[in-house]
Parts: C-alpha cells; structure tokens; sequence
C-alpha cells in the first residue's frame, strides 16, 4: 500500500509542475509590467488572553456559517499546552481527559465517533482504532488558529455530524516581518510525592522561526518538546454479574444478587515523552500564483510502570462463593432496588482470591501529515489543487509479570461501593514483598497499527453577477485510506529463579481505601535476568486468537460540489449567505480471519454507500452590531474503522446460529439539521449570542444483537448494527465582556462565559433493560474564564464543567460505561518583564478533580475511581 501511494504521489506532484509551469511564464510576462498597489493597513497591537478572545470573536463574527474560533497572530502565542484545553472552553465543547489530559472533544454533545478532524482543510488520519483524533497530540505552540464548523459548508470536508475542526498554521507571506519564538516550562506533579519511584517532574520547550527570505517566499519552522509526568492511582470494579443463569443467592432468600465479578486496585507511574516539528514553504512567484508545502511531524512515546492487585469471585458464579461470603468477618450489604431485585454493594471473601501483576506499557505513536497547495488566480477563475498524505501508526505492548502468592492464608478480603467508589481491605499484609515469587510473564496484544491516506482536492472558484448570487465554487475531492491492526500474544516463563530482593511494598496514598501494593525495583532488569528480556513477536508463532483480533480495511471515497455564495436584500434587510450540494461515495474493504464452525479462515467483504448533502447557510444583518444566523444542512459520519472489522466468530451448526465480531456493512450516521442563532457584537471586546439547534439522526450504530446475514446465513449476531437514531436538541449561550468601564486598577478584568443544554432521545443499545444515552453527551456543559491584563500582568482563571455522559471505548467499542460529572479549575498568571520576554506560572486541576465512571447507566454500581493530581508549570516566553 505505501509504495502505491508513494507512486500516485510522486504522479500527481509532476502533474502539478507540468501544469503549472505554462501558466507561471505566462504570468511572469505580464507581471514584469506592473504591480498591484497593497493597501495601507492600520496594525494595533493588543496583547493578553483577552485580546486573543477578541480576535477570535471578530472572526467568528465574519465567518460563513456557524462556527467557534481559536486564534492568535503567531506561533507560539495560544494561551494552552495542548489544543484540546483552547477546544474545551468554547461554546457547547467538552472534554474527556486521558492521563489527565485533555484529550478527545464532544461538539453539542456528540462524541468523538461524530466528529471530523482536517489540518489546513487536509483530512488526518489517526492512529485509534477508529477515526478519533486525540488533538492532545497537537502541540499549541506550533498551530496558529482552529475553527470548529457547527453548520456545514458545501465546501468542508463531510464527516462530521457534531462538527468538523480544522487546524491552520501560519502562511508565512502574510508575515511582514521575521518572528522567532522559544519557550521552556518545567513541570511538578505533586501527587509523585506519595508513590514511590515516582518522578513527578516534566519540561517542555519550543522554538519557532517565521521569516520572508524574499518579497516572494516564506518559510516557518517549529520544534516543540515535552517530557511529560504519567502519574494515576486508581480503584476499579470489574463488570458485574447480572445474567439470571448465572448469579448466585447470598442470604438465601429467594432472590439473587447482582454483584461485581472482582476488582482491582493500582497505580501508573511513567513519562510521555513528545516531539512535535512543523515546515512551512510559501512560494509566491506572481501576484497570481502560489504553492505552499506543509509537513507536521508529531511522536509519542510512553513508558508507563503499573503496578495492580487483582481480586476475583465476587460474582458469586452459581453460588459458588456463597460460602466465602457468609464465613467472612466482614457481612454482605445487600441492598434491594425499586423493581425488586437485589444488588451486593459490599461484604467479605473468606479464602478470597488475589493476584498480584507488575507491568509495563510500552507505547509509540506517530503522526505525519503532508502536502502541497497549488493556487492560481486567474481572470476569471481562482484555481486551487491541494495533494495530501497523512499517515499515523502505534506501536504498544503491554508487558505483565505475574507472581505466585506464598504468604499467610486464609485471606479475608472485603470490599465496598459505598460513596460511588471501590474500597478494598484485607486481613494480612498482601503487599509484603516475601509473599511473592515470579511466576511468568505475558506479552499482551503486542500492536503494530498503520493508518495511511493519499488525497487530491481541486476546486474552482468564480465571480458572477446573477442578481443575487455573487460567486460559484467548485470541487472535487478524493481519499484511499489504508488501516491495518496486527496483533499477537504470547507468554514466557522464567528462565532464571534465584533472583531475591527484588520487591518492595507501598501505600496508594490519598483517601483511598486499598491495601499495600506489591512493587519490583528495577522493573527492566528483573525482566533481563528472570526472563532473559522480552522476546520479539517473530519468535512466536500466531495464534488463531491473534489472527481473529488482527483486521485490515481499505477505504476509498469521492466527492463533488458545487456552492453558490449569495449577498442582498430581504425587503430592507440586508443579507450574505451560501447554499451548497456535495455528493459523497464510499467503497470499503474489510479483511481478515473468522472463526465458523471450529474452523478458522480468511475472508473479506466489500460494501459501499453513497449521500447526497444539500448545505445553506444564512446571516441577516439586523445592524451593524446584531445579526441572525440560519443553517439547514444534512450531514454524515462515517462508521468508526474498528467497527468495520471482520473478525467474525461464527456458529452456524447450533439450532440458534449465533456469531460476533465487527460489522463491514455498517452504513454511516446520517442527521438532518437546524441551526438558528443570534449574535450581538457592541464592540471587539463585547459579545453576546445565543443559538439553538436540532439534529434528526436517521441512524445511530452501537453494540447489540440483532439478525445479521453474512454469506447468506442469518446469525443472531453481537456486534456493532446500524439501529434506530433519533432526535438532538440543544441551546448555546455565550457572553464575553472587557469591564474596561471600571476605574483603574481593575479596567483590566474581563469575563468569558458560556452554556450549553443538549436532549436527545437518541440511546445506545446496552444494558437492554436500561440503555445508556448516546455517546459523549452531556445535558449540561459550561465554562467560565475570568482575565485581567493590566501593566504587563496576565492573568486567567478558567472553570470547565461537564455533567455525567456516556464513554464509548475507542479500543473496545463494547465497553460502554456511564462518566459522572466533572468539574476542573485551572490557573495561569504571566508577567511581561520587556516587550519581547515574559515569564509566567500555569496551574492545572487545582481541585483534584478525579475521573468516576460506573456500569450500566446505574451510579451504584462504580467502574472506575481515577485521580492524577494537581499540575503546576514555570516557563518563559521569548519573542525575537
């Protein structure tokens, strides 16, 4: 695959030389002759997040259709370290933290599933197993503005149900003059402070250079750096027992109990480590032509050690732990629900069972997209094709030593949900190191994941005078995508037993109720020795396993378009707008293994699908300073890659066929939309807008069983189907204020704020007796940033909060959990020491917001407990 993309490449590029050179002599003869004259343009320089806000407001108040933007002038200037903490405070867009960062974004509370990610209008791949882009991955030092699109446009690139976000970086020709940038901050993670062997500080830098090496060609460089602390501590509950054949009855009353099938208790310390690099290459040769090469370079890699107690039996399987139960010193807590059934929430295990695990997380990622932007203005037409490539690919292992368990017995273990959280107590001291002997050590899902796409963009752009349509674009675009995910595991035993002295025991610090966990000093060299360090996959053979989680799926699509842009009059009301139809087709191909009937084999199925997507969007200027805006649009997402997988394992020879796996045949999400808001602008500074929308989802995919045909035999099938959709309403307030009326000193506050409130009765598929709502979406987001810029001081509190929402695993779209409500602070205060440096202070979840989640749509039964602590960093800024 990649030397075909190499080959059309490499094409393409010669066909835009080929074509573009007659038109650059010819407009290099007439361009000898005269220059247009540029007008005179007043520069005011505002400094402060305030002023950034301002910008940002201005834009969006120009912008064609209904959008939210983050901006500045020049590189290194956003106010946030990663673009998803820019993304988080903007109007109906919330969060969802990953080591506590913020990672991916829901958009008027739809989930990263219905989202579309492109940088400089280029789609970008991702290295997930869906489509979700993680824009943690985006280092804000080296993006200049991002603009989210609400309402779609003709023109944008489909895919985006709940909006679509661009990334732009600086073009360097619209620089006057030479700007130099370098960064550095160091960072604390306090919470390091209770786990041994933990290193809770972190640096970053970058550096930026943006300069015209003649009146006609710019370039832009930028390398960024972080080392960045990974530093969690959690409880968790496994998935609970609820199936009727299989639960067990504690007190022996008749009813059986719901119960949790075990939980565990751990922590992860390690580094991230990130590399970000941009090049920029502007080329102007005529007032009429130019290209522009782009290339983004950004790695990750993790090293996380995770230390774990696992415990198991408290599902109580066929009552086969009724006897653990009843014989402990700690009694069930059995509580009964409103419709009559009973649910354990805590009591002992006598003879509980414990495993202990010290593992590793090995993890590399890497992005590169790239591109060249070829525009020619003619007479008549402007000219415009943009050839891309993006390609992402992980590289991650998880790697567990597993010890056998020597010391005292019985084991009491208890453990209880009370208070929305897992606690776990046991009799003896579990962690004490002599307790312990390695027993072997297991590779697990060892990855190799690539993601490629090749993409060539034309569009065509003209003037007209046809009343009241004013202009006529053009398009064309096509994408192959290429996604491979290769997986294997295996295990190996211990080659060398005389290792002694090697563990060690420590608490989990904070309030949680756990006990001591058993620690490996020196982790990489206990593997070394006991094991002879880890072996690579090629001396394993596959297994049917590996093979059956293994998929490949290739992905072509094309579209065209065509927009008109429209400006006049409705009576005495002035009016600007554009109305646009695209036509998108996709083609797939889904291979990989099954399992039928004992046997595995290969197989591949192709499917295909085509929309048509009408776009109009509408703003009536009221004044100068009021204005109404309108959308009507019909918009798709396409099925997430993971879910398109085969993997089939199939039963065709029981009376009930049954199977599970991914779903090559799945159709795409399809909503039909309404926008309408009001935005008032009373000065650069000043704004107010209030918006409504409402999405009619004609389809929704999730996880269920439902009758599936596959090779003309009907399963009662498990997996990802294309169900019944729904409608999404919601309202969007914001309101940003300077309050340069107060006398000074505090001229310089000013506040930011915003509000969102989404229904749906859109639900996924699961639990069936209590289906969870649709992914990602909150019913209450807002945020509230409050600034002051005075004499050099620049200061920023921000408060972002989200209320519960359902998580729909990226890796493991079957693992569907409900998130409670988060609530974060964050502080940041610089001080401009010269015109050109300045030092400032960031302070991130200053409350120790933690991360809840519980299972089935219901709070008592708690998933997750997960705190990473308070953030603090100390940098500089230097602008040459």
């Amino acid at each position: 695959m990649t030397a075909r993309f190499q080959k059309t490449a490499v094409a393409l590029a010669m066909a835009q030389i080929l074509v573009t050179t007659p038109l650059l002599a010819q407009q290099q003869d007439t361009e000898q002759t005269a220059k247009k004259a540029e007008p005179s343009i007043e520069v005011i320089e505002v400094r402060g997040f305030g002023a950034s806000l301002s910008k940002s407001l201005m834009q969006k108040k120009l912008a064609e259709s209904t959008v939210e933007i983050v901006t500045t002038d020049d590189l290194g200037q956003l106010p946030d370290v990663t673009i998803t903490d820019s993304l988080a405070r903007l109007p109906g867009i919330a969060a969802e933290r990953d080591r506590g960062n913020a990672s991916s974004i829901s958009i008027r509370g739809l989930g990263a599933r219905l989202n579309a990610a492109t940088m400089n209008g280029r789609e970008i791949v991702s290295a997930e197993p869906s489509r979700d882009v993680r824009y943690e991955q985006f280092p804000a030092e080296l993006i200049n503005s991002v603009e989210v699109y609400k309402s779609p446009l003709a023109s944008n690139l489909e895919g985006g149900i709940a909006g679509l976000v661009n990334m732009n970086f600086v073009s360097p020709l619209a620089k006057d003059k030479r700007m130099i940038t370098i960064t550095g901050n160091l960072m604390d993670y306090p919470m390091a402070d209770d786990l041994p062997g933990a290193d809770g500080t972190g640096k970053k830098g970058s550096f930026s250079y943006v300069d015209q090496w003649t009146d006609n060609f710019g370039v832009v460089f930028g390398l960024t750096y972080q080392d960045q602390p990974s530093i969690q501590r959690e409880t968790a509950s496994y998935s609970y027992n609820k199936t009727d054949a299989d639960m067990g009855d504690v007190n022996g009353d008749g009813i059986k109990e719901v119960a949790p099938w075990g939980g565990k208790a751990g922590t992860k310390l390690g580094n991230n480590e990130r590399v970000g690099s941009l090049m920029i290459l502007e080329w102007q040769p005529t007032e009429a032509l130019n290209f522009k090469y782009d290339l983004f370079y950004s790695e990750f890699d993790i090293k996380e050690r995770e230390d774990q107690f696992w415990f198991d039996g408290w599902g109580n399987w066929q009552d086969s732990s009724n006897w653990n139960y009843n014989n402990s010193a700690t009694a069930p807590t059995i509580i009964t629900k409103a419709d009559g059934s009973q649910q354990i929430t805590g009591g002992g295990l006598l003879w509980g069972a414990h495993s202990a695990n010290n593992a590793t997380w090995f993890q590399k990622n890497d992005l590169l997209s790239t591109g060249l932007k070829t525009t020619f203005t003619g007479d008549v037409w402007t000219s415009t094709l943009d050839l891309g490539y993006s390609e992402a690919s992980i590289e991650s292992r998880w790697v567990n030593l597993t010890s056998a368990y020597n010391g005292p017995t019985p084991l009491d273990i208890g453990w209880s949900n009370a208070g929305g959280r897992l606690g776990i107590w046991v009799n003896e001291d579990i962690g004490n190191p002599d307790y312990y002997t390695l027993s072997g050590m297991n590779v697990d899902t060892d990855r190799d994941l690539t993601d490629e796409m090749l993409s060539v963009r034309t569009d065509f752009e003209r003037g007209l005078d046809w009343g009241v349509v004013e202009s006529l674009v053009l398009g064309l675009r096509y994408s192959d995508r290429d996604k491979d995910n290769d997986v294997q595991s295996w295990w190996q035993p211990v080659t060398n037993s005389s290792l002694t002295d090697y563990g060690f025991s420590y608490s989990m610090g904070g309030d949680f109720t756990a006990p001591a966990l058993y620690g490996i000093n020196n982790w990489d060299q206990v593997v070394s020795d006991a094991f002879g360090g880890i072996d690579n996959r090629s001396e394993h053979e596959k297994t049917d396993t590996d093979r059956v989680s293994s998929w490949h799926v290739t992905e072509t699509n094309t579209a065209a378009y065509a927009m008109f842009r429209m400006a006049g009059e409705l009576g005495d009301l002035p009016y600007t707008g554009n109305f646009g139809v695209r036509y998108v087709r996709t083609d797939s191909t889904s291979s990989g293994y099954q399992f039928k009937d004992g046997v595995y084999s290969p197989v591949s199925v192709d499917h295909d699908y085509a929309e048509i997507l009408p776009a109009l969007n509408m703003i009536f200027n009221l004044s100068d300073e009021a204005q109404v805006r309108f959308g009507l649009s019909r918009a798709l997402s396409r099925p997430p890659l993971i879910e398109m997988r085969s993997g089939f394992q199939l039963d065709a020879q029981s009376p009930v066929k049954t199977g599970s796996g991914g779903n090559p045949s799945l159709d795409p999400f399809v909503a039909n939309q309404v926008d309408l808001g009001f935005e008032y602008y009373w000065s650069e500074k000043h704004a107010f807008s209030a918006s409504t929308f409402f999405k009619d989802l004609t389809t929704h995919i999730g996880s269920a069983t439902e009758p599936v045909t596959i090779d003309g035999v009907l399963y009662q099938f498990t997996g990802p189907i294309n169900g019944d959709g729904g409608q999404i309403k919601g309202i969007e307030l914001m309101y940003q204020r300077a309050l340069d009326m107060l006398p000074e000193p505090f001229d310089g506050l000013g506040f930011y704020a915003n509000y969102s409130l989404t229904d749906s009765n859109v639900y996924e598929f699961v639990p069936a007796d209590n289906p969870m709502p649709l992914g990602g979406l909150s019913k209450h987001v807002g945020s509230l940033t409050l600034w002051y810029y005075k004499a050099g001081y620049d200061a920023k509190l921000s408060y972002n909060y989200r209320s519960a929402n359902t998580r729909v695993g990226s890796w493991t779209p079957t693992e569907i959990t409900r998130a409670d409500a988060e609530a974060t602070l964050d502080a940041s205060l610089s001080y401009e020491v010269t015109e050109n440096f300045k030092v400032m202070l960031q302070g991130q979840n200053l409350t120790n917001e933690p991360a809840v989640t519980y299972f089935d749509n219901d709070p008592s039964r708690p998933a997750n407990y997960t705190e990473w602590g308070r953030r603090f960093l100390l940098g500089f800024q230097l602008n040459m």
